[in-house]
């Protein structure tokens, strides 16, 4: 104490005081300020010195003869009793108050909640039909491992507002959850409305799904070891519902699509196989590749009988008369013959009369008469032989060319028509051997005892949260009073 303060308990140095007697000394006139000086006429005072001042030393003062430990273990202790009056009050009030409440609650107001679960796995089973090609088996792996899709979506729904309307359907939840001896707080409170109840009962389920394993775990909480059983077991079922009914709109979208593309395949089948009776009706022949055939040999065989004419022709010309009666017959029908070629030809798309004189070799013009005598007959051979004139029908080249598009439409459309049959008979083989199901391998069962709520768990953890909660006050409570100091 003598450190922080040197001069506490310092002795009266009587060697500076005066003598009892002794004449007191004059004080020392105050020199005047010099604004009073230049209006007095009076000449200026001398300012005296003052004097200096005794150099006190440390090492001569002697120590009080009072305790000044004392003093010091004094001052300071009021204020520590009052941090300490501050600091367990605040505890009190916030960590052993809330405590106690939380244990008082837990220990003797709390209802008991029974717990029933059960743990499932969404399944896929397919069998690779008949006829499966490689890319239906690739996608029938791809649906297996979209399993998981499955067990996330039933987890999803178990704590969604359809899992709950469905329940509510067949159960009164309210009822369950709002039952008469249930405390105010663990009970169901509020309004009645959907939205409050499904609050409630996404706190009373637990759902989960295990991406390593597989496996899904659903655990229902509720006031009563058979109310517990009740909603688990009616949950299972729910979760069955829901994926038969999301596998069969699956194979029944599959077969729907199937019988949608044979639909509009038949209907091109129809229209390719109407337009090809169109073209039959306008054309008047039933095949016009097989009548483009018969045409052809037909211009094939009068060729050669104008090859075998012409040859005979020259033969008798090495020896008969031109004007002998054999030879002119014999040049009539060489000239028959080679109109009768000029009209197919031009009847398929190819023949003209330069074709024909070529043909004939200049011969129709060493008899022109024959040949005007015998244009009756030629004419009349004609449509014998089943052609017509230029410019009474179309080119048979074109009317093949029509019918070969007619027709290739045609076999594209039956092509088309056997393919989406066939993808229809697989995709109603694989919508009867395709099978998702719900494989619960763990039932729901009655419990026997109160597992929740956890009342030694729950006040620890509600008596470290205070706990928490009240250092990091008194932490921030000091900071500030120290950086305000």
């Amino acid at each position: 104490m003598s450190k922080l303060h040197p001069f506490l308990g310092m002795a009266r140095d009587t060697s500076l005081e005066p003598a009892p007697g002794a004449p007191a000394k004059a004080k020392t006139a105050r020199p005047l300020p010099h604004a009073l000086t230049e209006a007095t006429p009076e000449p200026v005072r001398a300012r005296a010195k003052p004097a200096a001042r005794p150099v006190a030393k440390r090492d001569a003062f002697a120590l009080p003869e009072f305790d000044v430990a004392a003093l010091a273990e004094r001052l300071p202790r009021k204020r520590r009793q009052r941090r300490s009056i501050g600091l367990w009050t605040s505890f009190f009030l916030m960590v052993a108050l809330p405590t106690l409440a939380a244990g008082l609650y837990y220990g003797l107001i709390v209802s008991n909640q029974y717990l029933s679960e059960f743990r499932f796995a969404v399944r896929s089973q397919d069998f690779a039909p008949a006829g499966a090609s490689a890319a239906s088996t690739a996608l029938g792996a791809a649906a297996r491992a979209g399993g998981y899709t499955d067990n996330f979506l039933v987890v999803d729904y178990l704590t969604s507002r359809q899992a709950v309307e469905d329940l509510s359907k067949t159960l009164d939840l309210r009822a369950m959850f709002d039952r008469p001896g249930v405390d105010i707080l663990s009970r169901l409170s509020g309004d009645d409305t959907m939205e409050n109840l499904v609050s409630y009962w996404q706190s009373m389920i637990d759902a989960s799904f295990d991406l390593a394993t597989g496996l899904a775990l659903v655990r229902v909480r509720a006031f009563t070891p058979d109310d517990a059983y009740t909603i688990a077991a009616t949950l299972v079922k729910q979760s069955e519902k829901l994926i038969n009914e999301i596998s069969a709109r699956a194979r029944i979208d599959a077969v729907r699509f199937a019988e949608s593309d044979v639909s509009r395949a038949e209907q091109r089948l129809r229209d390719a196989r109407g337009a090809l009776r169109q073209f039959r009706d306008t054309e008047q022949t039933p095949d016009a590749a097989r009548t483009a055939g018969g045409t052809l040999d037909l211009a094939m065989k009068l060729r050669g009988e104008l090859a075998g004419l012409q040859s005979q022709l020259s033969s008798l010309r090495t020896y008969m008369d031109p004007n002998a009666p054999t030879v002119k017959v014999l040049e009539s029908r060489i000239a028959a013959t080679a109109k009768q070629i000029t009209a197919i030809e031009r009847e398929i798309g190819k023949g003209n009369r330069e074709v024909a004189n070529r043909e004939v070799g200049g011969r129709e013009v060493q008899a022109p008469a024959a040949q005007a005598g015998t244009a009756g007959a030629a004419t009349a051979a004609a449509p014998a032989t089943g052609s017509t004139m230029p410019g009474a029908a179309p080119v048979l080249s074109d009317v093949l060319s029509n019918y070969e598009d007619v027709d290739l439409s045609r076999q594209f459309a039956e092509k088309y028509y056997d393919t989406t049959l066939s993808a229809l008979e697989l995709a109603r083989s694989e919508a009867a051997a395709q099978q998702t199901y719900v494989a619960t391998y763990v039932q729901p069962a009655r419990a026997q005892a109160s597992l929740y709520p956890q009342r030694l768990m729950t006040t620890l953890i509600i008596f470290l949260a205070a706990g928490a909660l009240w250092f990091v006050s008194v932490m921030v409570f000091f900071s500030i009073r120290d950086h305000v100091a």
